[in-house]
């Protein structure tokens, strides 16, 4: 959930034993996402924010798909390249 000036993110996410890095960039993901709990923020975005590499970064992802916790879709533009993934973040508050 996110307000103006802060997020929460649910207690629940402390008792899941994440490693850090993965907290940080859940914690970022939730910091970005609307209120249908889907965002996109540029790998470079998270990597910076969680001031870690985009290696890193990649990796938390993954983890955290393979919990459940979050959703990546990759986008495209119309002319074929690449652009910034769609993630859905799972809202452990309900």
């Amino acid at each position: 959930m996110k307000h103006k000036n802060f997020f929460m993110v649910a207690n629940r996410i402390f008792d899941l034993g994440l490693k850090p890095r993965d907290f940080a960039v859940y914690c970022c993901l939730v910091r970005h996402s609307g209120a249908d709990g889907s965002c996109f923020p540029s790998r470079r975005v998270i990597a910076a924010e969680c001031r870690m590499d985009k290696k890193t970064v990649d990796t938390a992802i993954e983890n955290l798909s393979t919990l459940g916790l979050v959703k990546k879709v990759g986008r495209y533009r119309r002319d074929g390249t690449r652009a910034s993934n769609l993630y859905h973040v799972e809202n452990l508050l309900e």
